[in-house]
């Protein structure tokens, strides 16, 4: 099956969007213990601890059951929680 012109596309969309989750969980905890440590910000805790398990739980379950929407909104879920975590950051900073 052809997905965007290449073969095994679908394959490679899967894992490339594990990948990505399964690496912004390190990201996040990193970013979870600077928050909590230089700004005191403990709802860093609940989005940069809890959301990008769940990411890396919905990709890797997609790709093992062959789901290209779970794999994607987990593949979203991870790269999301970054930013929001930063806006939030902010807007608390404000």
């Amino acid at each position: 099956m052809s997905f965007f012109g290449v073969a095994d596309g679908l394959e490679l969309f899967l894992t490339r969007s594990l990948a990505l989750s399964v690496c912004s969980v390190p990201v996040c905890l990193a970013a979870m213990v600077f928050f909590v440590t230089e700004e005191g910000w403990y709802f860093s805790l609940l989005l940069c601890g809890v959301l990008p398990w769940i990411a890396a739980y919905l990709s890797g379950r997609g790709k093992r059951e062959i789901r290209a929407g779970m794999a994607a909104a987990g593949l979203a879920l991870a790269v999301a929680t970054l930013p929001l975590s930063f806006v939030l950051a902010s807007l608390e900073g404000a």
